[in-house]
């Protein structure tokens, strides 16, 4: 074989291989949907993509939507997008339902949202269909005690200028709140609030509750308001159970030191029944030395001074039952 042969063998798998590596590395189907779209991408461009392990399938279909749509997105930035960890396809997705709602978005805005984490088509019906945001129920006192219960509800819109960097919408739900609960404290007779709702309308837009947020306000309308409780009513109410309770506890302590005070006294009666025992017990045992003393005759003597005794005692027990009989019949 001739040494042209050879080269040409060699040359020839050489091209081979090359070919071989170039068609395992090309996204195949990437580059011939690009392709047949009117997208020429450069396979070298696609293989580089490939390399770096980005999602070329999305930010191929990206490219051809901005292409046939003419947003003038290049390749260049949905790759850019792909890399900081955004979404190509649906930013390119968010620039056209904002083209064809003719809102003025642009690219580095919808980068900006979408990186954000936030969906970009979301904005957009945002935009389009204003969001509504209903209040949990406010129940706040007026002047004249009366409790005053609303329910309010809001509707918003996207301001672009401070979408980025704005409060968000539950900021606007607590200013309104506290809006409201100021007003119906600053309010003399809730009377008025409740035939006249739309003073807790005026009070929230004069309160400027959107400034510096993402949304704008659009409407602030009254869904519920009645009247509640009289606070001042509940309050005295409250303040007469109180010292009820109070007059109770202090008419059972009064008791209480009664009982012990009678119980104190039974047993000082009961002391002083012991000593009475205790003393007539020595009684017999007086005369019996008062005998032997020789004063005291005899034991006639003794006897007489016993009888003499218990006709005492019997005529007490007497008094004591006509007196008894006496109260019983009083």
């Amino acid at each position: 074989m001739s040494e042209g042969a050879i080269v040409g063998i060699v040359f020839g798998g050489i091209a081979l291989i090359v070919l071989i590596v170039f068609f395992v590395l090309l996204p195949c189907k990437v580059f011939f949907s690009a392709l047949f779209s009117g997208c020429f991408v450069p396979p070298f461009k696609l293989i580089s993509m490939k390399l770096r392990k980005v999602n070329v399938s999305q930010i191929i279909s990206a490219y051809i939507m901005a292409r046939k749509t003419h947003l003038g997105v290049t390749l260049f930035d949905l790759e850019f997008i792909s890399t900081s960890g955004g979404h190509p396809l649906r930013v390119v997705e968010g620039l056209n339902a904002a083209n064809s709602a003719k809102l003025k978005f642009d690219l580095e805005f919808a980068k900006a949202v979408d990186i954000s984490g936030r969906d970009l088509l979301e904005v957009v019906r945002e935009c389009i269909s204003p969001k509504t945001i209903e209040l949990p129920l406010i129940t706040a006192v007026a002047q004249d005690n009366f409790e005053i219960n609303v329910k309010i509800s809001l509707t918003l819109k996207v301001n672009l200028k401070n979408f980025l960097r704005g409060a968000t919408e539950e900021t606007i739900s607590a200013r309104a709140v506290e809006t409201v609960v100021t007003k119906i404290a600053n309010t003399v007779k809730s009377s008025e609030l409740i035939s006249k709702p739309q003073l807790l309308d005026k009070a929230i837009f004069d309160a400027d509750i959107d400034e510096n947020c993402k949304y704008e306000l659009l409407s602030a309308d009254v869904i519920l308001i009645d009247l509640g409780n009289n606070r001042g009513f509940a309050l005295q109410k409250e303040q007469i159970e109180k010292e009820r309770i109070l007059t109770c506890n202090q008419l059972e302590e009064r008791r209480l030191t009664a009982v012990a005070v009678e119980q104190e006294m039974k047993a000082k009666e009961a002391e002083m029944k012991a000593k009475e025992a205790e003393n007539e017990t020595e009684v017999p045992l007086a005369l019996k030395q008062a005998i032997e003393d020789g004063k005291m005759k005899d034991v006639v003597d003794f006897y007489l001074m016993q009888n003499l005794q218990a006709d005492t005692n019997m005529r007490r027990k007497i008094t004591q039952n006509k007196s008894q009989g006496v109260d019983d019949f009083n």
